[in-house]
């Protein structure tokens, strides 16, 4: 398992690399008027922070890697952020949670050489 905790720097610098710069990633005054009273982490960052962990995990999923998953609540900043994965059937199950619960879920499986 790891555990990332993502600050709005973190979350301001991926938007400006990737293009997720919505204001409910990046302003904080904004994104306090929202249900979520706090910035989100963008999803796809979230995803780069699990497919880290897969190929740390398994060396050949850089290569061979297949991912399917759901998002079932948001990540805010300042919240930690823990990637758990466990072998399954052939795969991995992912279960990325915070405190509060799962974040997202999901498997990844790798495909035939």
């Amino acid at each position: 398992m790891s555990t990332r905790t993502f600050s709005q720097q973190d979350m301001d610098d991926f938007g400006v690399a990737s293009g997720g710069t919505g204001l409910i990633h990046t302003e904080p005054e904004f994104a306090a008027t929202t249900p979520f009273g706090k910035t989100l982490v963008q999803g796809v960052y979230l995803l780069a922070v699990i497919e880290k962990q897969l190929c740390a995990q398994v060396p050949e999923w850089s290569g061979r890697g297949s991912l399917e998953v759901k998002f079932v609540s948001p990540v805010t900043e300042g919240t930690p952020f823990s990637v758990e994965l466990a072998e399954r059937d052939g795969g991995w199950e992912i279960l990325a949670s915070t405190p509060a619960g799962p974040a997202v879920v999901g498997t990844a499986r790798l495909r035939p050489a």
